[in-house]
């Protein structure tokens, strides 16, 4: 009887140890294809172009979820980062990216996430 009560007791251990990581949530992601239709992005020689505006670059990297968008934001170039309000889904704009570039980013990125 013994053995069962210790193989109960692991996995009573194992799955109160799931809960505290946070029961395995998903992340929220978003496709790329979803991203470029959202932005309107057509290809450029550095990544993508919003509107196929060449002061509208953006990285061909896309940030498909919150750890992504995050990460992103923690680089050095962190101030180029766009996301929609709620910070799940993103892109980084390459240097120069003009303010209408930024709102142009934002409008679309909301859409998406609506």
């Amino acid at each position: 009887m013994k053995p069962v009560l210790i193989v109960m007791a692991a996995l009573l251990a194992g799955g109160a140890a799931i809960v505290a990581c946070g029961g395995g949530e998903d992340e929220v992601r978003y496709r790329n294809a979803a991203i470029i239709e959202a932005l309107d992005l057509q290809k450029s020689e550095r990544g993508y172009a919003i509107g196929g505006d060449p002061f509208c670059e953006v990285k061909a990297k896309l940030l498909n979820g919150p750890g992504e968008v995050a990460r992103a934001l923690d680089g050095k170039r962190g101030q180029l980062v766009v996301t929609d309000p709620n910070g799940e889904v993103g892109v980084q704009g390459i240097a120069p990216f003009m303010p209408q570039c930024r709102r142009e980013a934002q409008r679309g990125l909301r859409k998406l996430t609506r």
